[in-house]
């Protein structure tokens, strides 16, 4: 029996996404394991020790998902099986794809969980499950340059990741046309295959491979690079366990076929609960924007993102996300059957209530006038006079402003094709005067442009939630759900994680120098850590300043923590235990910053990689590759981060870039900031001997 993967790319033969606890995974917050037993026992084993270890690689792609599962969906698959058999999941995270096997047989785990294509090789060493897809390995090259045929691919230099079946295709090639004489280079590469990619389009090498559902999931973002010929037959990708754990095989085939995951490849259903249940799949229609649906730090968040990841988890159910790019509407989308909830700070209008059957209101917002803290407060309709408000003519901020011109207020309205975060940031900087949003967008916002201010404030409006008229059972539990939650304490939480100001503590302290004979009161700590690292310990107090302002209880808006406010899960999977101390605290942030560093390429100059590896830590190295690729495009510098990737990263905050961007929409004036910032402090440090 074939299983169609739930997951666009899951194919691959390189290594893939990080652990991550889902929505649909029952509560269940598996983390990279410190464990270092070994056990090699089959299935009665695991039962006695009540766990079981899942191998993967390190994280080291994690994209915003365009379509279809989170990233983190299959993990969740594997979550399930263990928490069905009663056993605790305990992430093992491995540095690369050729260690997942090697740690499997020495029994450091008991299932590598990663799409890894079946090979003749890898079938002789490991028990793969039933498979999950299919892939076929074809050569990717620059457009125009396409190789394709087996005969053109002579002369040429082609990079694969080490341990990769890519690299095993290519050697068998290698050993039945020997008259090719083509190179093979085989590097420990990260395995995101844009990395790959970009090394082709770089002129580096000649070609890569892929398979060719990853290629077509690159193709939604990049049209750089053509596919070519196939150097592989089409093979069966599954997970993999030791020959000898027959009976965890057994159990974990019968769980896969008894869940029946094809079904959530269907991309038009109209069913209500009932069938939702059946499939197990609760699908999200939304945007990608810093209220709903985004990626911050590699971590996938949004209001109504995490609360439907409740919902689903109280209902037994795996959370898939359809993110509906600029022009489409969603609730097109939604009577289409292409989902089961629009979720994405919908207003509700008697237009919409026409088409869709609305939840309960989960939120209300009042729209706001906004300017720039150094002018005149709108705090009136009076003091529009003179004004200029810019807007989004397709928001309901334009009918509001065309309301207000009709009563009588003299003032300037110019349309703007832009995002209402994008406008705001206008607003900050001093580029647009004014302009009209949802009190809940600013207060996001404000977050990272403190010099916005709000003024007069209009009748608030109902956010709701939308089904398809012919769902009453969704619609019921949907407003059962609100109903218990709204305003309660996980409510409460989730909603000020993201709508809430921070108290900015600290907010001028420390923009000099304070203590007579250091940095920090922490630089005892990090002077060791900045030589084990090979880091400037001066530079970690920059960032470490940056980060927390030296409070050690620090936490941000989203559960970052400590002096240089790490993610727990980045913490976990880098071995370092949560919650931590000062000093565990601060060499998790240096250890993260090293593994960012990691991740760019050996020929960038030293001070080039740590200003990528600082953007990085901020905002995440997708959302860096992205803005290289863009500034690329753009004829800038894609190894130079000042003026160059720094001005393609402002770029991304612009919808007529982020959709065409493999991460989406980023903030990117905080970055910028951010690396400015930390940069300018630390030559002041070095002034200052």
């Amino acid at each position: 029996m074939l299983l169609v993967c739930v997951l666009a790319g899951c194919g691959r033969g390189a290594p893939e996404e990080s652990p991550q606890v889902s929505g649909g995974a029952a509560g269940s917050e598996a983390a990279a394991s410190s464990e270092n037993y070994t056990e090699t026992g089959d299935y009665a084993a695991l039962q006695q020790r009540g766990k079981i270890r899942l191998l993967v690689p390190r994280r080291e792609y994690q994209g915003l998902p365009r379509s279809g599962m989170p990233s983190e969906g299959f993990r969740a698959l594997a979550e399930r099986f263990a928490q069905e058999h009663k056993l605790e999941p305990v992430w093992v995270v491995k540095e690369s794809l050729d260690a997942l096997i090697p740690a499997l047989l020495a029994g450091e785990g008991d299932l590598i969980v990663n799409h890894m294509t079946q090979t003749p090789e890898r079938e002789a060493r490991v028990a793969f499950s039933l498979p999950l897809s299919n892939a076929t390995e074809t050569l990717i090259s620059p457009v125009g340059q396409a190789i394709e045929s087996i005969e053109a691919l002579a002369g040429k230099k082609v990079l694969v990741p080490a341990g990769s079946s890519y690299q095993v295709s290519l050697e068998q090639l290698q050993a039945q046309r020997p008259e090719l004489e083509f190179e093979l280079v085989a590097e420990t590469l990260s395995g995101n295959p844009d990395v790959l990619v970009d090394s082709v389009i770089s002129g580096e090498f000649d070609a890569t491979v892929l398979d060719d559902t990853l290629a077509q999931t690159l193709k939604q973002y990049r049209e750089d690079f053509k596919q070519g010929v196939a150097v592989s037959a089409t093979r069966p990708v599954a997970w993999a366990a030791r020959p000898d754990a027959k009976q965890l095989l057994i159990e974990l085939n019968q769980y896969l076929t008894s869940h029946t995951i094809y079904a959530s490849s269907i991309q038009y259903i109209k069913d209500d609960l009932t069938g939702i249940k059946e499939r197990q799949v609760l699908r999200m229609i939304t945007r990608n924007n810093p209220a709903s649906y985004f990626m911050w730090r590699g971590e996938l968040m949004g209001f109504e993102y995490d609360l439907l990841k409740q919902f689903a988890q109280e209902q037994g159910l795996r959370l898939e996300v359809e993110v509906a790019p600029p022009g489409v509407d969603p609730i097109d989308w939604l009577n289409e059957g292409r989902g089961d909830v629009v979720a994405a700070a919908m207003t509700v209008t008697p237009e919409r209530a026409a088409r869709v059957a609305f939840t309960r209101y989960y939120n209300k917002v009042a729209e706001q006038l906004v300017t720039r803290a150094e002018r005149p407060l709108l705090d009136s309709t009076e003091a529009l006079v003179g004004r200029t408000l810019v807007i989004d003519p397709q928001t309901a901020y334009w009918q509001r402003a065309q309301q207000l011109k009709a009563e009588g207020t003299e003032f300037e309205l110019v349309a703007q094709d832009a995002a209402t975060t994008e406008i705001l940031m206008a607003v900050a900087d001093g580029t647009f005067d004014a302009t009209i949003a949802d009190s809940h967008l600013v207060a996001i916002e404000q977050r990272f442009a403190t010099n916005l201010t709000p003024g007069l404030t209009f009748e608030e409006k109902e956010h709701a939630w939308a089904v398809r008229q012919s769902n009453p059972e969704l619609l019921a539990a949907f407003n059962a759900f609100l109903n218990k939650h709204y305003r309660g304490l996980f409510f409460n939480v989730t909603y000020n994680k993201y709508f809430k100001n921070e108290q900015r503590i600290g907010k001028y302290q420390g923009e000099r120098l304070t203590f007579a004979d250091s940095l920090s009161p922490y630089d005892d700590i990090v002077k060791p850590l900045g030589a084990d690292y090979h880091f400037d310990w001066r530079l970690i107090i920059a960032q470490m300043y940056q980060e927390s302002r030296f409070l050690p209880d620090a936490r941000s808006h989203v559960g970052a923590s400590g002096l240089l406010q790490v993610m727990p899960r980045t913490a976990q999977e880098l071995g370092f235990s949560t919650p931590f101390d000062e000093r565990t605290g601060i060499e998790a942030g240096v250890a993260y910053l090293d593994w960012t560093r990691d991740r760019f390429e050996n020929y960038l100059p030293l001070e080039e990689r740590l200003w990528f590896a600082l953007a990085a830590y901020n905002a995440g190295f997708g959302h860096v590759q992205d803005a290289r690729r863009l500034a690329r495009q753009k004829g800038w510098n894609p190894d130079v981060w000042f003026g160059n990737v720094e001005r393609a990263m402002l770029l991304l905050a612009k919808k007529e870039y982020y959709r065409n961007a493999r991460f989406g929409y980023v903030r990117g004036a905080e970055p910028v900031q951010y690396v400015r910032n930390i940069r300018n402090r630390y030559r002041g440090y070095l002034a200052a001997e």
